[in-house]
């Protein structure tokens, strides 16, 4: 079993559903430092995957409408925001790939994803407001992990 750290948790269960809107994750991870190649050597994944409710866009709007993107971005304050440096971005994924527990994404970790000493990442509904619609994003040693058997209680 892999360990999970619960400080490279960008968003747990997130609510994303909005008008159109982009969301900052509820967490934000510091490096300290700068140009530290954190994407260099053996790497980290950045895993995102639907959380316990689907993302489907508001009742009597078009089937299907609703979208989101998911950007992975570096910023040099803790202000995670649409003017935050993107180093990578998903496509948009469409409500049919949205459903509960759905895998959106496994990457390694780019390696300029520390170019700056904050990373977060911004959830972007597209097309139709979302009604409901809720997000896991974390960074783990590999992207076989599964989130929901590694989150625990700590007594830390």
């Amino acid at each position: 079993m892999a360990i999970f750290d619960a400080k490279l948790e960008f968003s747990d269960d997130q609510d994303v559903a909005a008008a159109q809107t982009t969301t900052g994750s509820t967490n934000v991870f510091n490096f300290v430092d700068t140009d530290l190649e954190m994407g260099a050597g053996e790497p980290l994944w950045f895993n995102c995957r639907v959380g316990t409710e689907a993302i489907a866009a508001t009742s009597g709007s078009t089937a299907g409408a609703c979208t989101l993107v998911v950007s992975l971005v570096n910023e040099s304050n803790t202000t995670i925001d649409s003017s935050s440096v993107v180093v990578f971005s998903s496509k948009a994924f469409t409500e049919a790939e949205l459903t509960k527990g759905d895998w959106l994404i496994r990457i390694p970790l780019p390696y300029n994803v520390d170019d700056q000493k904050y990373i977060g990442v911004l959830y972007t509904i597209g097309g139709d407001t979302a009604a409901d619609g809720k997000v896991d994003t974390w960074i783990d040693h590999g992207p076989q992990s599964s989130h929901d058997t590694q989150v625990s209680v700590s007594n830390i």
